[in-house]
């Protein structure tokens, strides 16, 4: 019994030795150099990197190193190529310095417990970086240098560092697309009859001052100046979707007016044919033309809400419509009315004549009699004037 309280007694003393206590920020110092120190890297460039680690306080070099029984582990990454490493713990001691070297895009160091007389725990712990940036897929990329963490440290506890990297030639070619763009938007315009030169000026210079930036190195600049001139070439994008949208939108005003022109003259013809037998076919026909006009205009006004509404490419896809449906109810009404004009015209006469010679005699000798009168009136009228 006495040897199973002495081993559980061991174990709760081992599980004491091994917990640490958990750090953050507050605890540490952190100050990174870098050489050559620049507000952006080219691919293939060597950096040289130093992280100094620090207690905040005189009260946590205890904490940041090993603690008595326990160390603790310090790990560093980069995501930068062929990296060296030199890490360096000076303990709080003038001759107690551990010095050694590392390779690879992760390394660790544990810090034990340090004491002498008086003099204990952690002074700094050092990480030196030899490496090379990368190759970088987009125009710009945001690397690791140095990653710190430590064992039993919050996510924050060591602040990383970063670095900008530019791809030059990627840069180039989204300078190409985006003066490409201009062009297009430009063609579509002209295609329009709705082009303006002043309305591009501003963004044709922003995109010249990028490349000659870009050409002189200046990559932060010439980047500024890009999302500029990629701004207002979004803004001038939706500006010329406007400008074609609102001319779809009055070329399909246009064609629905003369629409309702040809439908008025159809109701004047289809008016006179009210006694006529086949009225209630054109009236069906007509009903049908006008159903479809009415439609067109509903599809007209929604149109013209959503160009109020910046939804450009929508709107187009209705007035084209409008475009297609009201050329198949034009064909319709003219070949209504080519239906209805025949009929119109027999409709002068609205008693038919007989054909048999019998009822023709009563006729001329009526129009005889007539024409006698109207010469004996005449002789008359003459004698007396004599």
């Amino acid at each position: 019994m006495r040897i199973v309280l002495l081993l559980l007694s061991m174990a709760i003393l081992i599980q004491q030795s091994l917990a640490l206590e958990t750090l953050n920020s507050d605890h540490f110092s952190v100050e990174y150099k870098i050489s050559p120190e620049k507000d952006c890297y080219e691919i293939g460039e060597r950096i040289q990197a130093e992280l100094i680690i620090m207690p905040k306080k005189s009260a946590y070099r205890i904490l940041i190193g090993g603690e008595e029984g326990n160390h603790r582990t310090y790990y560093f990454s980069t995501e930068l190529n062929n990296p060296k490493w030199r890490l360096i713990i000076k303990y709080n001691h003038p001759n107690a310095i551990w010095d050694d070297e590392a390779s690879g895009v992760k390394v660790s160091v544990d810090v034990k417990y340090f004491k002498i007389e008086e003099k204990e725990g952690v002074e700094k712990l050092i990480a030196n970086l030899s490496a090379v940036v990368p190759y970088c897929g987009e125009r710009f990329c945001n690397l690791s240098l140095i990653s710190p963490s430590c064992e039993e440290c919050s996510a924050d506890a060591l602040p990383a560092k970063f670095i900008k990297v530019v791809n030059e030639e990627i840069f180039r070619n989204d300078i190409k697309s985006l003066r490409a763009r201009m062009l297009s938007i430009a063609e579509k315009l002209k295609a329009e009859n709705l082009y303006n030169e002043e309305d591009f000026r501003n963004v044709s210079s922003l995109i010249d001052s990028a490349e000659t930036l870009l050409v002189a190195k200046k990559f932060i600049e010439a980047e500024k100046k890009f999302n500029e001139a990629n701004s207002s070439l979004l803004l001038l994008a939706d500006l010329s979707n406007k400008k074609v949208a609102e001319k779809a939108y009055s070329e399909a005003y246009s064609v629905i007016k003369d629409l309702e022109r040809l439908l008025f003259n159809a109701s004047v013809l289809l008016d006179k044919l009210r006694n006529h037998e086949r009225y209630a076919e054109f009236k069906l026909k007509y009903s049908e033309l006008e159903s479809g006009l009415s439609n067109l205009k509903t599809v007209l006004n929604h149109s013209d809400s959503l160009i109020k509404e910046r939804r450009y490419s929508e709107a187009m896809e209705k007035l084209g419509k409008i475009k297609e449906d009201a050329k198949a109810i034009f064909d319709k009404a003219n070949e209504l009315i080519e239906l209805m004009k025949p009929e119109t015209e027999k409709s002068w006469f609205p008693v038919s004549l007989p054909l048999n010679p019998l009822y023709l005699i009563p006729i001329a000798a009526a129009a005889f009699a007539a024409l006698a009168l109207l010469k004996f009136r005449k002789r008359r009228k003459w004698d007396e004037l004599r």
